[in-house]
C-alpha cells in the first residue's frame, strides 16, 4: 500500500511536466508591423462609422432588412453553427480524457466446476457475485492529453471563426447582389422610356410612309431600333430574375416563399449623392482581425499542438487503476464485511517497436503544421492584396462615375441639338438616331458606374473585416 501511494504521488508530481508542443508564445504568426503600408483611397475620407454593421452606412432600409434576415436564416450559417456544436462536443470529449474514469461493474455467474478432487458430498455447482467501483487514470506525464485538449480548443475556435467568416462574406455578397439589382431596375426604367420614344418614332415613320413622304428604309430602321431596345430589356429582365433567385437563396427564404415574385426594388439613382467612406483605425490590425485570418491562425495553432501530442505518444505512459467492492459466492453476503475487496495498481508502458508508426505520426504532424503555416501566410497575403485592390477600385470607380455623368450630360445635349437640327433641316434623321442610341447607352453605363462605386465601397468594408460577428467561444476559451 505504501509503495502504491508513493508511486501515485510521484506520478502526480511528474504530471506537472511541460507539454512537448511548440511554445504558444513562439507561434510563427504575422505581426501587424510586418504588413506593407498601403496607401488608402484618395477618393474617400476617414469616417467614424461602425464597421461591425457597415451596411447601415448606406441608409438603405431594404439592404438592412435583407442582411439581418440572412444572418438569422441562411442555411450555410445554420450548418456552420452545427459544426461549432460538434467541435465543442469534441473538446468536451478530449477534456474528459484528462480526468479519472470510474465505472460501476456488477457481475453474477452460475457455474459447475470439476468434481475431481472435491471433498465427499461437496457440490460441483457454485455461484459468484461481485459489485465494484473501478477507477482508471492516465497520468499526463508529457502533456499528450493537454496538447490534444489544446488542439481541440483551437479547432473549436477555428470553427467559430469559420462561422463568422461565412457571415462576413455573406453580408458582402448580399450587398453586391442588392446594388446590382437596384442598378438593373434603373436600367429597365431607362429601357422602358427609350422604348416608348422609339415606338413613337416607328409610328411616325409608318404614317410618313403611308402619306407618301417617307420610305420603307426609314420604317425598317425604326423597327430594328425598337427591337434592339426590346432585346436589351429582355436581357435585363433575365438578369433581374437571376439576382432575385440569388438573394432568395442567400437570405435563407423558406420553401413556401422561394417562388414568390419579388416587388421591384427602388431603382438606383446615379445622380444621388454618394460619398465613399473609410473606417478609422489601423488597417493592418483590421486585416489581421479578419475572420478568415483568425480561422487560419487557429488551424495553425491546432496543428502545432498536434505535434506535442504525437511526440508525447512516443514516451512512456503511466496509468493508475484501482477498484473497491465486494466479491462473494452467495448473493446474500454481497455487502458483508468478509466479501469486501480492493486493489490499486500502477503500470508503465514504453513503446519499443511498432514499425516506426509513432515516429511517422510525429513527422505527419510536423508536415501538417508546415502546411497550415503556409495556408495562414497565404490567407494574410490574400487579405493584403484584397485591400489593395479595394482601395484602387474605390478610386477608379469614382473616376468612372464622374466620366459617365459628364458623358450623359454631353450626349443628352447632343440628342436635343440633333432633334432641333432635324426640325430645321440641318441634320438628318440618321444623325438623330445615332445621338439617341449613344445617349441610351450612356445612361445604362452611368447606372452601372453607380452600382460599381457602391460595390467598391462594400469591398473596402469586407477587406477590413467589417461585418464580422464575434465568436461565442472566445470569451470562455482564450488562454
Amino acid at each position: 500500500m505504501r509503495d502504491a501511494v508513493t508511486a501515485l504521488v510521484a506520478a502526480l508530481v511528474l504530471a506537472g511536466c511541460s507539454s512537448l508542443a511548440p511554445d504558444a508564445a513562439t507561434r510563427p504568426t504575422v505581426a501587424a508591423a510586418e504588413l506593407p503600408a498601403l496607401a488608402p483611397s484618395r477618393s474617400a475620407a476617414p469616417s467614424a462609422l461602425a464597421i461591425e454593421r457597415w451596411w447601415t452606412t448606406f441608409s438603405d432600409p431594404e439592404l438592412e432588412r435583407l442582411i439581418d434576415e440572412a444572418l438569422e436564416r441562411n442555411l450555410d450559417l445554420v450548418a456552420a453553427a452545427a459544426r461549432v456544436r460538434e467541435a465543442r462536443a469534441r473538446l468536451d470529449e478530449v477534456r474528459g480524457a484528462q480526468l479519472p474514469r470510474v465505472d460501476l461493474q456488477a457481475q453474477g455467474a452460475r457455474f459447475r466446476q470439476s468434481s475431481d478432487g472435491l471433498p465427499v458430498n461437496a457440490s460441483a455447482l457454485g455461484s459468484s457475485h461481485s459489485v465494484s467501483l473501478v477507477g482508471q487514470y492516465e497520468v499526463d506525464l508529457w502533456g499528450k492529453l493537454a496538447s490534444s485538449s489544446d488542439a481541440a480548443r483551437e479547432r473549436l475556435l477555428a470553427q467559430e471563426w469559420s462561422r463568422a467568416s461565412i457571415a462576413w462574406s455573406l453580408s458582402a455578397q448580399l450587398a453586391e447582389a442588392h446594388f446590382t439589382l437596384r442598378a438593373v431596375q434603373r436600367q429597365l426604367e431607362i429601357s422602358d422610356a427609350v422604348r416608348a420614344s422609339r415606338a413613337k418614332t416607328l409610328d411616325l415613320r409608318r404614317r410618313e410612309q403611308a402619306a407618301g413622304i417617307g420610305n420603307e428604309f426609314d420604317v425598317r430602321r425604326a423597327e430594328a431600333e425598337l427591337a434592339s431596345t426590346d432585346s436589351t430589356a429582355v436581357a435585363l429582365a433575365r438578369q433581374r430574375v437571376d439576382l432575385e433567385a440569388t438573394l432568395a437563396l442567400l437570405s435563407g427564404r423558406p420553401l413556401g416563399e422561394i417562388a414568390s415574385v419579388e416587388a421591384p426594388r427602388q431603382a438606383l439613382d446615379p445622380a444621388a449623392s454618394f460619398t465613399p467612406k473609410l473606417p478609422q483605425g489601423d488597417a493592418a490590425a483590421m486585416l489581421l482581425a479578419r475572420p478568415d485570418v483568425r480561422e487560419a491562425e487557429a488551424a495553425l495553432a491546432a496543428a502545432r499542438f498536434d505535434i506535442g501530442a504525437a511526440r508525447a505518444a512516443t514516451l512512456p505512459a503511466l496509468s493508475l487503476s484501482g477498484a473497491v467492492g465486494s466479491d462473494v459466492r452467495s448473493l446474500g453476503n454481497l455487502f458483508s464485511g468478509p466479501g469486501f475487496v480492493w486493489s490499486i495498481a500502477a503500470s508503465l508502458a514504453q513503446p519499443l517497436f511498432d514499425g516506426g508508426q509513432l515516429r511517422s505520426r510525429v513527422r505527419q504532424a510536423d508536415a501538417r503544421a508546415d502546411a497550415a503555416f503556409a495556408d495562414y501566410r497565404k490567407v494574410v497575403l490574400a487579405a493584403v492584396v484584397e485591400l489593395r485592390e479595394a482601395y484602387a477600385d474605390l478610386d477608379l470607380t469614382e473616376q468612372a462615375r464622374r466620366a459617365d455623368r459628364d458623358r450623359v450630360v454631353a450626349l443628352e445635349r447632343a440628342r436635343r441639338l440633333a432633334a432641333l437640327g432635324v426640325a430645321n433641316g440641318s441634320l438628318t434623321a440618321l444623325d438623330l438616331l445615332d445621338a439617341e442610341r449613344n445617349a441610351f447607352q450612356a445612361q445604362l453605363d452611368e447606372a452601372a458606374s453607380a452600382r460599381d462605386q457602391r460595390i467598391a465601397q462594400v469591398a473596402i468594408f469586407k477587406a477590413l473585416g467589417g461585418g464580422t460577428p464575434a465568436p461565442l467561444a472566445l470569451a470562455s476559451l482564450q488562454h
